[in-house]
């Protein structure tokens, strides 16, 4: 039960980070391209696009997805390790 906790624990803190990081990019080099900003957008977008259809942007400039999402993924986490 320990190792499955630590696992879990594991990919949702690498979420987090990885949302993270693509909040700090998308302020400091938005247009850029490169192999690990393409990971980091591969990775985070199948998690960001619900609440980007929940939530849409319209004329606003400011994306709170990724803050959602951190929020979301947070909960999810809790919930999990209450039913384990």
């Amino acid at each position: 039960m320990g190792l499955i906790y630590r696992i879990i624990n594991l990919a949702f803190e690498i979420m987090n980070i990885l949302i993270l990081i693509r909040i700090v990019i998308s302020w400091l080099a938005p247009y850029s391209r490169n192999d690990f900003t393409n990971l980091v957008y591969a990775l985070t977008e199948p998690i960001l696009k619900p609440f980007r259809t929940l939530i849409p942007m319209g004329n606003v400039r400011i994306d709170l997805s990724p803050v959602l999402a951190y929020f979301a993924l947070k909960i999810l986490r809790y919930i999990i390790f209450y039913l384990l």
